[in-house]
C-alpha cells in the first residue's frame, strides 16, 4: 500500500509539473520536491523520465464506455443517440483532461517515443461509423460519407471541451456546458436525420 501511495503522490507530481512546465523542463528533482520524496525514489518507481511520461498517459487515458454498456443505451433514435454519444465524448474528455493537455504539449516526444495516442479516438470513429452505417441501414439517417460525419461528430464535440478548457480565462458565454452539448447534438442529429 506504501508504494502504491508513493507511486500515485509521484506520478500527480509528474502530471502537474508536466502539464505546467513541459516534459524537457521538467525534472526528475523537481518530481521528487513536489512528490516530497527522494529522487531515489521516483527512479526506483519508474526507473526514468520517459517510464514517467508513459506511465502518465497510460494513467489518465481512460478508454470510452463503448463496450461497457454504452450500445445497449442506444435506441436507434436519431436525437436520442446522437445526444448520449456527445454526452459520453464530452465526459470522457473531462476524465482524460490532463493526459489530453500533456499530449498537445508533448505531442513530439510521444512519437519519438512510440506513444500511440490514437488507439482511442480511432476506437470512437470506427464504433460511430458503425453507427451511421446501421442509421442508414435503418432509414433513419440522410446517406453520407459516415467516416467524415463520425471525424466531424467528433471534432465538434472536442471543440467543446477545447472551449472548457479556455474558461480558465472567464467564460465566453453564459451558456451552460449541458446547454452547448444539447444544442450541438440537436443540431447535428437534425442535420443529418431523413425528414419522415
Amino acid at each position: 500500500m506504501e508504494n502504491v501511495s508513493t507511486r500515485e503522490k509521484i506520478l500527480a507530481a509528474a502530471t502537474a509539473l508536466i502539464a505546467d512546465k513541459g516534459f524537457k523542463e521538467t525534472t526528475t528533482r523537481d518530481i521528487a520536491a513536489a512528490s516530497s520524496v527522494s529522487e531515489m525514489s521516483v527512479f526506483r518507481h519508474f526507473g526514468s523520465k520517459k517510464a514517467i511520461l508513459l506511465a502518465i498517459i497510460q494513467h489518465y487515458s481512460f478508454e470510452y464506455p463503448i463496450e461497457n454498456g454504452l450500445k445497449e443505451q442506444l435506441t436507434w433514435e436519431v436525437e436520442h443517440d446522437i445526444l448520449l454519444l456527445a454526452k459520453m465524448q464530452y465526459e470522457f474528455n473531462l476524465k482524460n483532461e490532463k493526459a489530453i493537455l500533456i499530449r498537445f504539449k508533448e505531442s513530439r516526444k510521444l512519437v519519438e517515443y512510440g506513444i500511440d495516442v490514437k488507439e482511442n479516438p480511432t476506437r470512437l470513429k470506427n464504433f460511430l461509423i458503425e453507427y451511421f452505417d446501421e442509421m442508414c441501414r435503418r432509414g433513419k439517417i440522410i446517406k453520407e460519407d459516415n467516416e467524415k460525419l463520425a471525424i466531424h461528430f467528433m471534432s465538434f464535440n472536442f471543440g467543446l471541451f477545447c472551449n472548457k478548457m479556455m474558461d480558465v480565462y472567464g467564460p465566453i458565454t453564459s451558456v451552460s456546458k449541458e446547454e452547448e452539448i444539447y444544442f450541438g447534438a440537436q443540431c447535428f442529429a437534425r442535420g443529418i436525420a431523413l425528414l419522415s
